[in-house]
């Protein structure tokens, strides 16, 4: 028989104990911090070649400048491709507000 009030309310808690560290441990594995950093960063390697052929693109102007900024087009699109689902939605959430407000001024009025 328990002693006090607190032993009694301790009894009874293990059988919800588990199941609530289940749903804490389950949700901390999936939330959005974790998944960032677990994300592959390989898509960076093309990213950085695209915004250094980019560079020269623009300081150069030779022919070269002109295979530099295919290069950049190529290497950035690849780099897009290759990111991981968090960056390419949150790409496009900054393409849709920007879009959006694009044209609300051009609006005829």
């Amino acid at each position: 028989m328990p002693k006090t009030l607190l032993d009694v309310k301790l009894s009874t808690l293990p059988k919800t104990i588990n199941i609530d560290l289940f749903l804490i441990r389950f949700i901390n594995k999936t939330t959005f911090s974790s998944e960032v950093s677990n994300m592959p960063l390989f898509f960076l390697i093309p990213l950085c070649t695209a915004l250094a052929t980019g560079y020269l693109f623009k300081k150069s102007t030779d022919e070269i400048a002109y295979l530099a900024g295919v290069f950049a087009a190529i290497s950035l699109i690849l780099s897009l491709v290759l990111a991981p689902w968090q960056i390419q939605f949150g790409l496009l959430i900054i393409v849709l507000i920007m879009t959006n407000r694009l044209l609300q001024e051009n609006e005829p009025k």
